[in-house]
């Protein structure tokens, strides 16, 4: 009986001191053992974001009376802009390019004007949103084609040297300014369709530049028959860092 119970005592604290053993025999490195997920997402996920500036003056197409109106001006907007993801194939370049105008009121539209028959001064905020393709011929050279749609945001107030009582198409003068602020986001006049092209050529760094060519569709005067009449064109550089 003494030898059973011997036994038992031996089997009882002997079997867990055997299992405990073995269980750290093999230490194992939590740190490194352990993958947690927000660690994948991150890595999958995390990509370059580049910057862009550019410097592009805009011919901005007028098909109307040039006896009434201005002939095509061209402004000269500055731009800023971003790239991301910055290394793929496909990205996504949204830009905000601002320039000023002049306008006047005829005949039931806004059209440019020039300086000595103005009625309206407009701040014009273009914003772009583009998918851009891109080729690298080689490590130095680049090649960029992009196709989007585009927001031409307008506000326009009455110009310096011009009274809200003057003698206006509409009445007056600053009738006219409140047509021409109305006219701006009537019809899809503010919708553009945009196509881009351009080199840029690695200097240093990551920093590129080169040749940009932009062309802008006007929806607003498609859809209403008008043609292309608001049109722009854009040509300059590009810098990319």
């Amino acid at each position: 009986m003494k030898k059973l119970v011997c036994l038992a005592f031996a089997v009882l604290f002997c079997v867990p001191a055997f299992y405990a053993q073995e269980g750290t025999s093999e230490p194992v490195d939590s740190v490194t053992s352990v993958v947690y997920a927000e660690d994948i997402i991150e890595e999958k996920t995390s990509h370059s974001l580049d910057w862009i500036l550019s410097f592009a003056p805009a011919f901005l197409l007028n098909t109307g009376d040039v006896k009434k109106t201005a002939p095509s001006p061209v402004v000269y907007p500055f731009s800023l802009g971003v790239v991301f993801p910055a290394e793929t194939f496909v990205s996504f370049q949204p830009r905000l390019s601002i320039f000023t105008n002049y306008f006047l009121w005829y005949d039931g539209d806004a059209y440019p004007a020039e300086i000595e028959n103005r009625t309206a001064t407009a701040f014009c905020f273009l914003l772009d949103f583009p998918a851009v393709f891109r080729y690298e011929p080689s490590a130095r050279h680049l090649l960029e084609g992009g196709a989007g749609v585009s927001f031409l945001c307008r506000f326009a107030k009455i110009s310096n040297g011009v009274s809200g009582s003057d003698e206006g198409y509409s009445g007056s003068a600053s009738g006219d300014v409140d047509e021409i602020n109305k006219w701006f986001w009537k019809d899809a006049n503010f919708l553009f369709f945009m196509l881009s092209a351009s080199y840029l050529f690695t200097f240093s760094g990551k920093i590129k530049a080169g040749p940009e060519f932009r062309c802008y569709f006007p929806c607003g005067s498609l859809f209403n028959g008008n043609g292309m009449n608001n049109a722009m064109f854009a040509a300059g550089v590009k810098l990319r860092f």
